[in-house]
């Protein structure tokens, strides 16, 4: 489990930074102010899932597993919505 944990959190320095940087491409001026609220948002939210699987903790690996499958699933969806909305935002490509 630690070489899967590993691996999976080692590309996490791949996404992260490029993730940020396309999200904040369209924020211009309020580039900063957004920045910060992101980088407190992933803090907030680190510590509220890890209250929520530290309430079922027993000694094994099942409620970190379950917390970073729920976390994964939950991006999976903001994500589908935050592109479906954005998609239907943009104009129509030209031909």
């Amino acid at each position: 489990m630690m070489v899967f944990l590993c691996i999976g959190y080692g590309f996490l320095g791949l996404v992260l930074p490029t993730s940020a940087v396309l999200s904040l491409e369209s924020h211009g001026a309020i580039a900063g102010t957004a920045s910060a609220l992101m980088g407190a948002l992933q803090f907030v939210v680190g510590a509220a899932v890890m209250a929520v699987s530290g309430l079922f903790a027993d000694g094994a690996p099942k409620p970190m597993v379950v917390a970073i499958a729920l976390s994964a699933l939950v991006a999976f969806a903001f994500a589908c919505l935050t592109l479906r909305t954005e998609n239907a935002r943009l104009p129509a490509a030209a031909e």
